[in-house]
Parts: C-alpha cells; structure tokens; sequence
C-alpha cells in the first residue's frame, strides 16, 4: 500500500496541484467499450464506472459500440472532443488491428493519451462438456481424428483470444474451423449450445461458466497457474512448452485531453482498484488489478505492439477467416 500511496503523491507532484483542485468532471463522463455487452471487458469497465461515479459525485456512462473487432468504438472515442468526458477501455485488440487492418481509422499514438493499465488476465481455454475432453492431449487427439470438422468460436476476428488459439492450432498442428462471434457473450453462449466446440476467452467471462459446470476449463494461456484457479493448467505444461499470452484492459483518453485531467483520473482508479472490496472482486474474476500508471502504460502499449505483431507473424492468421 506505501507503494501505491509514493505512486499516487508522485502523480500529483508530476501534474501539479490543479490536477486535484480542478472542478473536472462537472457533468456526466461516458466510458466507450468497442464490444458488445456482457464480456470481459464490458464488466470490467461497469465495476470502474460505479466507482468513479461515486468518488466523483457524477455519472460514467458506458456505452458499448461494437463492431470491426473493436474498430468501430475505438474510431468514435478518437474522433470525440479531447476535454476529459470521453475514455476509451481497450484490450490487445485495439494494438493487433493497427497491424491487421490497412486503414482501422485510428493511430493509438497519434489518437490517444494514456491514462493506465487497469488489471491483466490469463486467457482460458474452454470446451463444450458434451465432447468428453479433459485436457489439451485429448483436444489434439480428437482434431486429429476430425481434421477441419471441429469448429472454435472466438469473441471476434483479430482479437488476442482468436491470435491464441491459431497459435495453438500451430504449434499442436491440427485443423479447426475458426466461427468468429460479435462479443465474448455471444461466443460463449454459442459454444455452452453446442454450436462450437472450443473457445478461447478471457478468465473474466470464462470462470464463472466453469464454476457452474457450463464448459469445461482444459488450461490457461499464460506461463504460470492463474491464482484464481490454481487447479487449472498452463497450456505449456499440457504439451505447448513456451505457450505464454495473456489478456490485459487500460484506458485511454482523446490525444488533446489535459495531463491534469489524466492524471486524476488515473489517482482515482488506483484508489478504486486497491480498495479491498474491487481488489478481492477482480481476483474472484481472474484478473489482476494493475496499479494504474499512464507513463507506464505507455511503455507497456510499445512493447505490446511489438509483442503481437510477433505472434501476427508466427500464427498465421488473417483478419478476413
């Protein structure tokens, strides 16, 4: 906690005194979610909005503006008036598309300011319990038995989940169907019928379905177990040694926004993130809560792009599949 205190006073130092004083926000403050609602993303962005709403005595709105996976929200937060009432929540998909579209109609860093990481996730592999697999082997085995029949939704076309599950088909060498989905609850709602067979999404979304015996957790993405269900494996020890990709959520603001005005916002999610009660909340979802940092987030936005234009390169996959 002494080091999140340091963080929040060095935020204040670096912005100046009027980043607390000013009246920001005097009216209502909409938060854009590029996806449907009901994902990953959607909740996450909720739980903050609450939050901010009460420390700030005025309302954040979310409004969710899907479409072109995640272009279509993201174009219209960058188009709006950089005066502090419009942030953006983005995910990986916003820095792939840079890469996979020839024109997604936005520059992150032409387009954006920073405001902070808000929590990291480990992805979760997932299948309909109908199949009968337990475990990554019996994935590969039942694949190679039915090469290009068995069919892998995703919440959309080019988003981090889809680029993972490519990888896997890579590395493990096996032929699915790819059935992109408009949203994380539109896919999972297909894969728990029986529509698909396998999906890729985030903890967020995905654990609870597994609690309640709806799908079947196989393993995680990340390198390491994931605290929040510790019993679940890594894809790397399933048989995909190296496997290591992770899902992650961070606001950004309109490019002309004021450092003041990022700056408290950027306080205010950190004492939002470590109170106690959305601190244990986001853990119980399978996300880590980050300590919300814009230069910071910045840095980590550079070594992002670099990263997914890598596993771009090594999956193979194409935004039109």
């Amino acid at each position: 906690m002494q080091k999140i205190l340091t963080l929040l006073y060095s935020l204040i130092f670096v912005f100046g005194v009027s980043a607390v004083q000013a009246a920001y926000p005097e009216r209502s403050v909409r938060i854009v979610v590029p996806y449907p609602p009901g994902g990953p993303t959607d909740i996450q962005a909720r739980i903050i909005a609450q939050k901010l709403g009460e420390r700030f005595g005025q309302t954040f709105v979310v409004e969710n503006k899907p479409g072109a996976g995640g272009n279509i929200g993201t174009r219209a937060a960058a188009q709006a008036d950089g005066d502090g009432y419009t942030v953006l929540l983005m995910t990986p998909a916003q820095v792939i598309n840079m890469r996979f579209y020839a024109n997604p109609g936005y520059d992150l860093r032409q387009d954006f300011v920073p405001i902070g990481l808000i929590s990291t996730a480990p992805a979760l592999l997932l299948a309909n319990p109908r199949l009968g697999v337990k475990t990554v082997a019996d994935i590969v085995a039942l694949a190679k038995q039915k090469p290009g029949v068995l069919v892998y939704a995703s919440a959309g076309a080019g988003l981090s989940t889809h680029l993972m599950m490519e990888l896997l088909k890579k590395t493990a060498g096996i032929d699915m169907v790819h059935a992109p989905y408009r949203g994380s609850a539109p896919a999972l709602a297909g894969l728990i019928a029986g529509d698909t067979s396998f999906l890729i999404d985030s903890m967020v979304s995905g654990l609870p379905q597994v609690k309640t015996g709806a799908l079947t957790a196989i393993a995680v993405t990340s390198s390491t177990r994931s605290l929040s269900a510790p019993d679940i494996p890594t894809l790397s020890e399933s048989g995909l040694p190296g496997f290591d990709a992770i899902t992650w959520y961070g606001f950004m603001a309109p490019a002309k926004t004021s450092a003041e005005i990022v700056s408290k916002l950027a306080v205010e999610m950190n004492l939002i993130l470590q109170s106690p009660d959305i601190h244990k909340r986001f853990l119980e979802m399978g996300s880590t809560p980050a300590v919300v940092n814009p230069q910071a987030f910045g840095q980590f936005l550079a070594s992002e792009e670099k990263r997914w234009l890598e596993i771009v390169i090594e999956s193979g996959a194409k935004v039109n599949e």
